[in-house]
């Protein structure tokens, strides 16, 4: 299970950084991060097109970021059936004697 979880905290941390590199590459109105980043040189390298595969790339993370936080979060609750306060109610709890007819016992006085 340690593996696993490992597995996905290294995939979620790479798609993370992946999506800012990619983010700030995208060529965006006014030319703000991208040009200082180097978005020509994302041009020169898939071509004229460079803003779909960027943009395609920036979907494929995202879908692999939020399915990765997904499953940690699923990873990490599996072990746990109830939350700690329900937990701690119900075990701190007094118990009460019961009386014949199985009823808590109450004080008359």
């Amino acid at each position: 299970m340690q593996i696993l979880i490992g597995l996905f905290i290294f995939i979620e941390v790479v798609c993370c950084l992946l999506l800012i590199v990619l983010i700030l590459l995208q060529r965006s109105k006014n030319e703000g991060m991208g040009l200082a980043f180097g978005a020509s040189a994302g041009e020169a390298l898939f071509g004229a097109r460079a803003g779909n595969v960027l943009t395609k790339a920036t979907v494929i993370f995202g879908i692999t970021f939020l399915v990765s936080t997904l499953v940690l979060g699923y990873l990490f609750s599996a072990g746990h059936s109830k939350s700690k306060i329900d937990r701690a109610s119900t075990s701190s709890l007094p118990s009460l004697p019961l009386n014949a007819s199985g009823d808590a016992a109450a004080d008359n006085n």
